[in-house]
């Protein structure tokens, strides 16, 4: 799929894309270089710092399926898993169990509130973890061997421009046509040499 439409303009999906990235690639490194207030924090803001930067580079990327695939489970249950641990970190102080990773968004044990403030920023956190996940897929199919299925060539029949010998030529033999290579400095590779 290509990033330009027909007028050479940017698509709109490629413009918002790059506005995100550096909103976020922006965002987190401002706020590590405020300072770090505990792990949760400096990994949150490390992980929306490279989120952004893999966005604007996702075109280098050229992500698979696969790492699509594995960059939304990742968000999804990052996200699920999250909710898991009881934490007392931060956040939603009334209420005595808080779930939630990096930031506890869903108060329980005195009723239950949802903070959908922390919310989106553990949503927003999981989806650059995706995006992570999706460069480390990437980086591994690169280093995976190539899985092309053989092809059997026995049965092929070259051909090229040259005529065909003609039978009886050269007491019986086909006539050979020899290849004159050319010394490599008189190649021209686009003004390289």
């Amino acid at each position: 799929m290509s990033a330009e439409r027909d007028d050479g303009w940017p698509s709109i999906p490629t413009v918002l894309r790059v506005m995100v990235g550096w909103f976020l690639f922006g965002i987190g490194l401002l706020n590590l270089a405020c300072g770090a207030d505990g792990t949760a924090y400096l990994v949150f803001h490390v992980t929306v710092t490279l989120g952004g930067m893999i966005l604007l580079a996702l075109h280098r990327v050229e992500p698979s399926r696969a790492g699509y695939l594995i960059a939304s489970v990742t968000g999804v249950a990052g996200l699920a898993l999250g909710l898991l641990p009881v934490t007392d970190r931060c956040c939603l102080t009334a209420y005595p169990e808080r779930r939630g990773y990096p930031y506890p968004f869903l108060g329980v044990g005195d009723g239950v509130h949802a903070d959908l403030r922390y919310f989106v920023f553990d949503l927003v956190f999981w989806l650059c973890a995706g995006t992570i996940a999706l460069v480390v897929t990437r980086v591994v199919e690169g280093c995976l061997p190539e899985r092309r299925t053989p092809v059997d060539l026995t049965g092929y029949v070259g051909r090229h421009a040259e005529p065909a010998p003609v039978a009886g030529d050269v007491a019986g033999h086909a006539e050979v046509h020899a290849y004159v290579a050319q010394h490599r400095a008189d190649e021209n590779v686009g003004g390289l040499t």
